[in-house]
């Protein structure tokens, strides 16, 4: 049987979010408004603010057993997923809780706790701790209305590009405006053009069956400048890189291996990591226009870019052709 989570209420429960009593209480010492201004601005009741002040509770007070993932952490994860739902990367509560159990196995998060997993206990506590976290039904984009580049959509998408570069004050800037993609090449071979009749409706030749392909990582900005490229090789060790002159790529270039030669997770926190923030400068902020593909999603790109101040803004579905 599904679990049922049933509450019951005990007594005054917290209806505000943690960093707002923060803010409220550091306005107040500060001396920038009074305690019945911060109540009402950042909607915590005055008697709470006036303990935190006085000493009488510590800022924030322990509710039973502390959460498996510290509450700094779980901040940043929601940020992240709320500002990739405005950038139109939207992630759907399976993906929050899959990319949430591996950045806990990356830094050993919850290792005190017999096997913990982020589920929907973990879940439920967010929405509790975080009321302005919902899951909503997105819009449907037909692939009709993509290869029509319906108005609506491209009109919505300048409109919030307008807004981030106005907002960033990047106008008159192209060098902090990047642009990233990969493109699959394979290496079958197109065969050459033959001497046939006129109008014959069947004309083959011979090409072999067995081919890979290579994925490659570009990124430009809008002044031309190009940064390195990543290439992904098929194979599953260092060996697969043995049948390339990796020599003669451009110089800077990263390359590495997958089993299907596809640019995975992993791979896309390592362009980001390794590439993209190694050569895209020290000025910030930045923005990054990228597609909705699963390796621009993950949790470690979109906090990482949070705290390197630089922005993403993802493309709308079925339109990279044209924008």
């Amino acid at each position: 049987m599904p679990k049922k989570y049933v509450y019951t209420k005990r007594g005054k429960t917290q209806n505000y979010r943690e960093w707002d009593l923060e803010k409220a209480v550091k306005a107040v010492q500060d001396n920038s408004m009074s305690i019945r201004k911060a109540s009402t601005m950042y909607g915590v009741s005055k008697s709470t603010i006036g303990d935190r002040i006085s000493g009488k509770h510590e800022l924030h007070v322990p509710n039973g057993r502390p959460p498996h993932i510290p509450r700094d952490v779980e901040r940043k994860i929601v940020d992240a997923v709320k500002m990739a739902a405005r950038r139109g990367i939207g992630l759907t509560r399976k993906q929050v809780l899959a990319r949430t159990n591996v950045l806990c196995r990356r830094m050993k998060i919850g290792s005190g706790y017999t096997n913990f997993t982020a589920g929907k206990d973990w879940w439920e506590g967010v929405k509790r701790r975080h009321p302005d976290v919902v899951i909503r039904k997105p819009e449907k984009l037909t692939s009709t209305r993509a290869r029509m580049m319906n108005r609506e959509v491209i009109n919505s998408y300048f409109n919030d590009l307008g807004t981030i570069v106005e907002g960033l004050n990047l106008e008159g800037n192209p060098r902090v405006i990047w642009n990233c993609d990969e493109m699959g090449k394979n290496f079958e071979h197109d065969p050459v053009r033959v001497v046939a009749e006129k109008g014959e409706k069947n004309c083959l030749s011979r090409t072999s069956s067995k081919s890979t392909n290579i994925t490659v990582m570009t990124c430009v900005n809008a002044s031309g400048r190009r940064m390195p490229p990543m290439f992904v090789v098929k194979g599953k060790t260092s060996r697969s890189l043995y049948g390339f002159n990796t020599s003669a790529a451009p110089i800077g270039t990263r390359w590495a291996w997958q089993k299907n030669g596809w640019m995975d997770d992993n791979l896309g926190e390592r362009w980001f990591n390794e590439v993209f923030l190694e050569f895209c400068g020290s000025e910030r902020p930045q923005l990054l226009i990228l597609d909705g593909h699963s390796s621009h999603e993950t949790l470690g790109i979109l906090m990482r870019a949070m705290e390197e101040n630089i922005h993403i803004l993802a493309l709308p579905p079925h339109t990279t052709h044209a924008l």
